[in-house]
C-alpha cells in the first residue's frame, strides 16, 4: 500500500510538472509571437519628402502616372469673395490596374505663407450647377488602366487676391497613402483663367 501511494504521488508531480512546462512553453511562444507581430517598419517615406517640379502643358511621370497640368480655372464666389480653383488635368495611368484619385486626397495648394487649402466641398456644388457636365469631373474619378483621365476637376477655395501659389499633387497611384512624391507648380496670375465659354452650362 504504501509503495502504491509513493507510486501515485510521483505520478502527480510527474502530471503537475509537464502542464507547467507545456504552460510556459505556449507563453513564451505567444509572446514571441506579439513581438513578431508588433515591430513596425521604420522606413515608411515622409509626406512630400521628394519634390518634383512641374511645368504647365508638359508631363511629369511620376509613379507610373503621367500627370499634366494643361490650365488652372478660377471661379469667383460672388457672396464669399473667394476664389473657387479648378484644374484642367490628363492624367496617364501606365499600369494594368484601374485606380481612383480625388482632389481631396491628391491635390493642395501651398500659399506663399506656407499655409494649406485643400478641398472644398462647396466648389464642388457650385460647379455642378455652373459647368457643363461633360467638361467637369466631381470626385472621386476613375483612371482606367493602360489609359488616361482627361477634365476639369477641383476645386480648392482660396482668398479672392491670391495670385500666387503652388498647386501640389500626389501621385499616388492604386495606393492612396503613397505620398512620399509631390509635383508642385508655381502658378502665378497670369497662370489663372475664367472659365471657357464651352465648360459653362
Amino acid at each position: 500500500m504504501k509503495k502504491t501511494g509513493l507510486f501515485a504521488v510521483l505520478l502527480a508531480a510527474a502530471l503537475t510538472t509537464a502542464s507547467f512546462a507545456g504552460c510556459l512553453d505556449k507563453n513564451s511562444s505567444s509572446s514571441s509571437r506579439v513581438r513578431q507581430s508588433s515591430n513596425i517598419p521604420t522606413s515608411i517615406e515622409a509626406i512630400g519628402s521628394n519634390v518634383v517640379d512641374g511645368e504647365m502643358g508638359k508631363e511629369v511621370t511620376e509613379n507610373d502616372t503621367g500627370f499634366t497640368l494643361n490650365s488652372v480655372i478660377s471661379a469667383k464666389n460672388s457672396e464669399t469673395g473667394e476664389q473657387f480653383i479648378y484644374m484642367d488635368i490628363t492624367l496617364r495611368n501606365n499600369t494594368d490596374k484601374q485606380y481612383t484619385l480625388s482632389t481631396l486626397n491628391n491635390f493642395y495648394i501651398e500659399l506663399p505663407d506656407g499655409s494649406k487649402a485643400e478641398s472644398d466641398v462647396r466648389t464642388q456644388l457650385y460647379a455642378k450647377q455652373n459647368f457643363n457636365e461633360s467638361k467637369y469631373y466631381a470626385d472621386p474619378f476613375d483612371i482606367p488602366s493602360n489609359g488616361q483621365f482627361s477634365g476639369v476637376i477641383g476645386g480648392i477655395a482660396v482668398s479672392g487676391d491670391a495670385s500666387d501659389f503652388k498647386l501640389c499633387f500626389f501621385p499616388t497611384g492604386d495606393n492612396p497613402r503613397a505620398k512620399g512624391t509631390v509635383i508642385k507648380y508655381d502658378i502665378t496670375s497670369g497662370d489663372i483663367h475664367a472659365p471657357a465659354a464651352e465648360m459653362l452650362k
